[in-house]
């Protein structure tokens, strides 16, 4: 087997184990780290952060360069992931929106 198999095993094992721990750690944890101010304060910031990561990931400012109806669709289906975020407070929901109103949006613009 190539170096480049092992690589991408190790790596694909690595990341099993910390998304393991990551689950495990509210069992694993005593109880009294988890009520501490910190991992309040990280609770309360990682939905915005995992939405801003997505929404700065989602952008394809390359694409939108040579077509400026692709960033106008980019544009508002980011508006409608901020709108549905904002009424359910719910990140699977918004991500689904998110990619159908893309869809959607270069559909009618005829972007796509």
């Amino acid at each position: 087997m190539s170096a480049q198999y092992w690589g991408w095993l190790l790596a694909v094992l690595a990341m099993g184990a910390v998304t393991f721990l990551l689950r495990a750690a509210p069992v694993l944890l005593p109880k009294a780290w988890l009520k501490s101010a910190l991992l309040h304060a990280l609770n309360f910031a990682l939905p915005l952060s995992v939405m801003t990561l997505l929404i700065l990931a989602s952008l394809s400012l390359n694409k939108a360069t040579a077509q400026p109806l692709y960033l106008a669709a980019e544009i508002l289906a980011l508006l409608c992931v901020w709108l549905s975020y904002r009424q359910w407070r719910n990140v699977l929901v918004s991500m689904i929106i998110g990619v159908a109103a893309l869809n959607g949006w270069l559909w009618v613009l005829g972007a796509g």
